[in-house]
């Protein structure tokens, strides 16, 4: 009975095929390899069917069964390792399971579609900021931010504080009394001409708002702090221009204080390096930046708002954690560098206490850029030209 053979074998052989597939599937949250053999075992969806992506201790009735970080899902199984092997009828100790599931668990469903939506929501904070830099003193109301992002008040709140860390209305307060922490130390302009530029009613509540943030008073701070009052080496500036500039914009990554770390600035670099050459085929010579929206002087490391990016005419949008970071045209004070970047902190240091004010010149508002028109890999280190650009107005 040939025939009956090859039917047997052909189904035999489907079926050998169907359970390597069924092997190969895992539920779309734990990433424990599904067993299609006990029902029991899986999730239900919203109309009380078994699933076949998701087992019972994941999935109920279409929602998932915890709301958990993904580093927390490993955490629980590493934990549980031999709950693991006994249900998978695997073998592994807990730094394999980790090491596996590290590795799995952000291709499955539920952690990507939740990578996705993370994205999304630092694109929408991404424009929410970017306004709010633009409409610092304006009257800036966190439920029409809500409505510019799309998000009801409530879900907009929640989002803005999980990619911050602050609440809304703490970041804009902040973002405003360190603006006039700037004024206070870069410039000669008084209380009076200072408020004029704030949206507080009044100086005494201005005042009050700054020591209860700064734990000092405004002329204290001032005294303490102004930028004159601090004396370091004098270095020789040359090669100074004053230039006005039209409007740019840049594809950019935030750094923060990872730069301290130099094993996680290089993956910030590399990660920028990717994104440009795989986005921007017909601009390979775009210049690298890097740009600066607070002045170290008085933001705290942790929250200061500082990016590397490039300079690019491509319209491009931006992906995941990348943001466009718009730089405002104007005067600026442009003064070029060759050498180290090691040397830059002396430049800044000989710029604010030497060349500012002997120029009869303050900093407008507390941003700086770097433009890169080499790079590392390819220049000796005393050949490195940096230009950097500091927005300047007459005393």
């Amino acid at each position: 009975m040939p025939i009956l053979d090859n039917n047997i074998r052909n189904r035999h052989c489907i079926f050998v095929d169907m359970s390597r597939t069924v092997e190969k599937r895992y539920c779309q949250s734990c990433g424990m390899p599904l067993r299609f053999d006990v029902e029991a075992y899986l999730g239900t969806n919203t109309d009380q069917s078994y699933s076949d992506e998701y087992y019972y201790y994941c999935l109920k009735d279409g929602e998932y069964t915890v709301d958990i970080p993904m580093e927390q899902m490993v955490d629980i199984w590493v934990k549980y390792t031999d709950k693991y092997n006994g249900y998978s009828g695997t073998n592994y100790t807990p730094q394999e399971l980790r090491t596996l599931l590290n590795k799995r668990l952000p291709t499955l469903n539920r952690w990507r579609q939740k990578e996705e939506t993370r994205n999304i929501h630092y694109e929408t904070v991404s424009r929410i900021k970017t306004y709010i830099d633009q409409n610092l003193f304006e009257d800036l109301d966190p439920e029409q931010l809500a409505v510019l992002s799309h998000l009801s008040f409530f879900h907009f709140r929640r989002v803005f504080r999980n990619i911050t860390g602050e609440n809304i209305g703490a970041y804009i307060q902040r973002l405003r009394l360190e603006y006039v922490a700037h004024l206070l130390i870069a410039t000669r302009q008084s209380l009076e001409e200072i408020l004029k530029q704030t949206n507080y009613q009044t100086r005494f509540s201005l005042a009050k708002a700054f020591k209860k943030h700064f734990g000092i008073s405004m002329s204290d701070y001032r005294h303490k702090y102004s930028l004159s009052k601090n004396s370091f080496a004098a270095i020789p500036l040359q090669d100074v221009r004053i230039k006005r500039i039209s409007t740019r914009k840049a594809l950019c990554l935030q750094v923060g204080d990872s730069f301290r770390d130099e094993k996680t600035y290089k993956l910030i670099w590399q990660k920028l390096l990717h994104y440009r050459n795989n986005h921007l085929q017909q601009d390979l010579q775009s210049h690298f930046v890097s740009i600066s929206r607070d002045n170290p002087w008085v933001t705290p490391d942790l929250q200061c708002r500082f990016y590397i990016g490039f300079i690019t005419k491509e319209e491009i949008k931006p992906e995941g954690n990348f943001s466009i970071e718009e730089i405002a045209g104007g005067m600026y004070a442009v003064f070029t560098h060759k050498g180290s970047y090691s040397l830059l902190p002396d430049l800044y240091q000989a710029i604010y206490e030497q060349w500012l004010p002997q120029n009869k010149y303050f900093q407008k508002y507390p941003l700086t850029f770097e433009i890169y028109l080499n790079v590392p890999s390819d220049t000796q280190l005393d050949e490195l030209l940096t230009e950097i650009y500091i927005p300047i107005e007459k005393l």
